[in-house]
């Protein structure tokens, strides 16, 4: 007869996966603090969907574990500098501007996609690998739309930049920027402005006459 109570045998994968278990841990409890903390509502609700995500990638991972015989482990994730980015959404990086969070996130995601490619090295069942696998690829999208985001923010600042000063000039540029900025807008302006400058032209020699 089977002992029931004995411990199960622990699989040779079970170190990869137990790495990748902190690492959600520490994604989903990052990401939970992101949204709680920012005043950017489009981040607030990328970081509730994000943090939502990664708690059930934690929990099929952790469910996988335990039926390998290893237990989850909920923090501590050995990762160094890219576990510390989703430490850092917890505070710190939220006040140095919406870029720096975007590119930390993307650092961190990318981070976590080279765990992944670790583990899945490791020796594991076919069952676990599928698994992996499949957040592998979500992780990878996550990255991927991050930093699409990130150079759309970095391409429009280049664009446009800001104009400074307060006087009537500047308040004007400021409110004429997003049509100067743009070459088709610009080229329709200049046309209607130069068919208005010789209507008035026109007029004026009229009744001259």
């Amino acid at each position: 007869m089977n002992d029931l109570t004995a411990p199960q045998r622990t699989s040779p994968g079970s170190s990869a996966l137990k790495t990748l278990s902190a690492y959600l841990h520490d994604s989903h409890r990052g990401y939970d603090q992101g949204r709680r903390l920012t005043s950017d509502r489009f981040l607030r609700i990328e970081f509730a969907e994000l943090a939502e995500r990664r708690e059930k990638m934690a929990q099929d991972l952790d469910r996988l574990l335990h039926l390998e015989g290893g237990e989850p482990r909920r923090s501590g994730s050995t990762l160094g500098a890219a576990h510390r980015v989703f430490l850092d959404l917890k505070g710190s990086l939220f006040g140095q501007g919406r870029r720096r969070v975007l590119r930390e996130v993307v650092r961190g995601e990318a981070a976590l996609e080279d765990a992944y490619d670790e583990a899945l090295e490791a020796d594991l069942p076919q069952e676990a690998r599928g698994l992996l696998h499949r957040q592998h690829r979500q992780v990878r999208a996550t990255r991927d739309r991050y930093a699409a985001m990130l150079d759309e923010d970095e391409d429009s600042t280049v664009a446009a930049p800001a104009v400074q000063g307060h006087g009537l000039i500047a308040r004007f540029n400021r409110l004429t920027q997003p049509l100067t900025s743009n070459p088709i807008l610009s080229a329709i302006l200049v046309t209607a402005a130069s068919a208005l400058t010789a209507r008035l032209l026109t007029g004026g020699r009229s009744r001259r006459r």
